[in-house]
């Protein structure tokens, strides 16, 4: 029978609770570092089968594919995660974020995520493999959505969803890991955070300079507290009449690239709305920009690369700006790129979304 008991009331035996210790995520062999949480959920959708002259039901039936959701975050770790989850996706000097995500024949376009278990007290990154354990197993996962984040007194870190139908307890087989050197920087720091923008010049690729600044209407000075920058990974599911589960699950296009950061104002300036939407024919409207967002590695002994996060051809979407009684003004910078198959490196793209490790 598939479907255990779980006992109660049993005593404590040998294993009295699960820890963070005990456990770490895999995908495919690889193992995801400095990971902060893991959940992990499925649903089972249900049909009411009901007839007239009855008021209750008949039968509750399965007519649609279950759902299995995996979502987990990570401190950055220069683009070693990435690697794992994205392949050439996260060498942006060569691809962009999309390169295998829809290519079939990627080891990522569908991934088998695994959660493996130690025994109690023991931790699981100390070079040795864990198999006396059952632990978790999704199948044919599918990324949905990835995110990367910074803020001030936070660790950078990144956000990443997964779905499948499929939701397995049992037997895992992973490569044994390695502690971490700790004698070195391990993380990334807020304090090295730094932005850097440039107009796109119409027809070519476009690298932004070297000062710190971004893109901004009506302020000229800006104190960023945080960043984030998501992209959204829409699937749709396949289904065909004499299968009881889908027989594909594909991206649906087009997709964007956002960028959402935050910052106190200090110094507005003069400009207007209609540098953006223009007011005749004749004017230079809606500019795109290259943006980077770099997480750089906090000395040269760093254990861990940084990260650029590249937009090129980026559009401003909005702003907000708040002001009240008791707080300092802020504002809310969106930017949006949309994302194209990746087959370019982000020297020579004139838009779209890359990464790299610096």
């Amino acid at each position: 029978m598939a479907i255990q008991v779980a006992k109660t009331l049993e005593g404590s035996g040998t294993r009295k609770r699960v820890i963070y210790q005990s456990e770490a995520l895999f995908s495919g062999s690889n193992n995801i570092q400095r990971v902060q949480s893991v959940n992990y959920s499925f649903t089972v959708p249900r049909t009411d089968v009901n007839q007239y002259g009855q008021l209750g039901q008949i039968e509750r039936i399965i007519t649609e594919v279950p759902t299995v959701s995996l979502d987990f975050t990570y401190h950055l770790n220069g683009v070693t995660n990435e690697t794992h989850l994205l392949a050439n996706g996260a060498l942006g000097a060569s691809y962009g974020f999309m390169r295998d995500l829809n290519r079939p024949a990627s080891n990522v376009y569908e991934q088998q995520f695994t959660v493996g278990l130690s025994n109690e007290g023991i931790d699981f990154n100390n070079g040795s493999t864990h198999t006396t354990n059952k632990g978790i197993i999704i199948p044919k996962g599918f990324l949905t959505s990835y995110s990367w984040t910074g803020a001030v007194g936070d660790v950078p870190s990144a956000s990443v969803n997964a779905e499948s139908t499929q939701f397995e307890v049992g037997t895992v087989t992973q490569n044994a890991v390695a502690g971490l050197n700790t004698n070195v920087p391990v993380v990334l720091r807020p304090g090295n955070v730094g932005f850097k923008s440039a107009p796109m010049v119409p027809g070519s690729a476009t690298t932004p300079d070297a000062n710190a600044d971004l893109p901004v209407l009506g302020f000229d000075i800006i104190h960023v507290q945080s960043f984030t920058t998501s992209i959204d990974i829409p699937r749709e599911s396949i289904q065909r009449l004499g299968d009881k589960f889908e027989f594909a699950r594909v991206i649906t296009f087009p997709i964007q690239a956002t960028m959402s950061i935050e910052g106190i104002v200090s110094q507005q300036a003069a400009s207007k709305l209609e540098d953006i939407v223009g007011t005749n024919l004749t004017d230079s409207t809606d500019p795109g920009f290259a943006i980077d967002v770099e997480c750089n590695k906090a000395n040269a002994d760093s254990a861990v690369n940084g990260i650029s996060l590249m937009f090129r051809d980026a559009k401003i979407e909005g702003h907000s700006v708040s002001s009240s009684i008791g707080a300092n003004k802020s504002i809310t910078l969106d930017y949006s790129v949309q994302v194209d198959g990746g087959g370019t490196g982000v020297g020579a793209a004139k838009n779209g979304f890359f990464m790299k490790a610096i």
